[in-house]
């Protein structure tokens, strides 16, 4: 699609807003009015977007069996897909800017991103989506369900947020690569997503949402900072793009190009694009203020030192061709099951390939290193995000833990995994992380026992801003009485 009206708009980090911007009033006066639409007749209203994404409710109406529960979720298609749905929103809360403020209001406006990203006080939601009421009137930027203690101002953990780990990924297709794996199109939750759906996507849905709406994938699009976090996942796809060493490609097969996907304009009238035509975000009319993290403008307050990871993840060889057929190496012998506490498990090493892991192990060696968690069970997302450690020690400080830190495991989306919209077939969930990168930090100093690994699921909780841990101390004590997540088996593969 091309961009018609020649105007380009500029998507802006939220916290880059200065004191009168408009950008989050309009914001809030286009939701109020689509909010007056029908669910199920009014393709323009706010809960038939929302419901094109995912829903509970059980379409009647032709045009809602047509468009409502199409997401596409663990696939390649997660950043193309999300791409058009907030492309073609965006377009439909500008016009009803248009009808409320006037031409050239709606030439002004751009859908904001939020770039919890850079940690710290940035990982908190913003003010404007707080308070229940601005001015004696409903705020329709607040929804009440949210994880307690995010609209009071708690922030999300740097391990929640960070983007690092998806950058870092040197290819789009693959286990544990930046984009996810190969799927049949229009299955609304398939199997094996990348690492930016993984970290940071599906851990702020987590840490937004909890067990509530931004946690459920039928009801997340309903809150009004959703648009705001697939703005910011959006940028990322154009940052780890825009790396040059090594060079990112999108995928070249026409079962990704060419994959066309329905939507709705601001007319109300169907539209589609393919993924080609929204490999770039200028022919679509937009761009964002910055890739790296940092907006233009005013210098905002310094920002936290990045999040650890493991020496040497971000500089993986530009020759070493994406994965193809790992083969395992090493299987868990029992279930865990995961109810708010940490839980440690045992992947023994098969005695036939300890010397292969060891080779593996080394600083020189290329090969890739997975850790599978698989057949990921449960009726419903406790809203728990778990960071996943490899020989974590015992009574480890902050510091040792983010050494031993590979990736985050969410169960956003486990509500369709066992339970799919329509005919799709169930699919149990499944998060793949590269830990060879960790094991050869392991194996060059610290113990590492090569019969086996230890791994540690610990829930990450929500952080009080910096000088305020009192303060904020019974928002931070959450329950632990959740419903429980079981996980089938926890396995290691090496590239063949």
């Amino acid at each position: 699609m091309n961009n018609s009206s020649g105007v380009l708009h500029v998507r802006r980090e939220v916290r880059s807003l200065g004191p009168g911007d408009q950008t989050l009033p309009r914001y809030a006066d286009a939701i109020a009015e689509m909010q007056k639409g029908a669910e199920e007749t009014d393709p323009i209203s706010w809960l038939f977007q929302a419901a094109m994404h995912g829903t509970e409710n059980k379409p009647t109406s032709k045009l809602a069996q047509e468009f409502w529960n199409k997401c596409n979720h663990g696939s390649w298609y997660f950043v193309s897909w999300h791409r058009m749905y907030v492309y073609f929103f965006e377009e439909i809360v500008r016009s009803y800017i248009v009808k409320l403020h006037g031409q050239q209001a709606g030439d002004e406006w751009a859908l904001p991103y939020w770039n919890y990203c850079r940690g710290g006080e940035f990982a908190s939601i913003p003010d404007a989506f707080r308070p229940e009421t601005v001015g004696g009137k409903t705020n329709p930027l607040f929804v009440k369900q949210r994880r307690p203690g995010i609209n009071q101002g708690l922030q999300m953990p740097g391990t929640m947020t960070e983007s690092n780990r998806a950058l870092a990924r040197p290819h789009f297709i693959g286990t544990a690569e930046f984009g996810g794996g190969e799927a049949p199109p229009n299955e609304q939750f398939w199997r094996q997503g990348g690492v930016l759906e993984q970290t940071p996507h599906n851990s702020v849905h987590g840490g937004v949402g909890g067990s509530g709406w931004m946690g459920n994938i039928l009801q997340a699009a309903k809150d009004p900072i959703f648009w705001l976090h697939h703005a910011n996942i959006d940028r990322i796809w154009s940052q780890w793009l825009a790396q040059p060493q090594p060079k990112r490609e999108n995928p070249s097969s026409p079962k990704w190009t060419g994959q066309h996907f329905k939507f709705l304009n601001a007319e109300g009238k169907p539209a589609s694009l393919d993924c080609e035509e929204v490999t770039g975000t200028e022919k679509l009319g937009y761009k964002y203020d910055a890739l790296d993290g940092v907006p233009s403008g005013p210098p905002p307050p310094p920002s936290p030192s990045p999040v650890p990871i493991p020496e040497g993840e971000a500089a993986v060889p530009a020759s070493v061709d994406p994965p193809t057929g790992p083969k395992f190496v090493g299987l868990s012998e029992k279930k865990v099951t995961l109810t708010g506490e940490p839980e440690a498990i045992p992947v023994e090493i098969d005695e036939r390939s300890r010397d292969e892991v060891r080779e593996a192990s080394r600083k020189a060696d290329p090969r890739h290193l997975y850790l599978n968690i698989e057949d990921i069970e449960g009726e419903e997302n406790p809203g728990t995000v778990y960071g996943i450690y490899v020989n974590l020690p015992k009574g480890a400080d902050e510091e040792t833990k983010a050494k031993h830190h590979v990736g985050n495991v969410s169960f956003f989306g486990i509500e369709l995994a066992g339970k799919p919209v329509d005919d799709e077939h169930p699919h149990n969930m499944r998060v793949s992380v590269e830990v060879g990168e960790l094991l050869r930090v392991l194996g060059g100093g610290e113990h590492f026992a090569e019969e086996q690994i230890y791994v540690t699921f610990c829930p990450l909780t929500l952080e009080a801003p910096e000088g305020k841990e009192e303060e904020y101390a019974h928002l931070t004590a959450e329950p632990k009485d959740e419903a429980p997540i079981h996980i089938g088996r926890v396995s290691l593969a090496i590239d063949a």
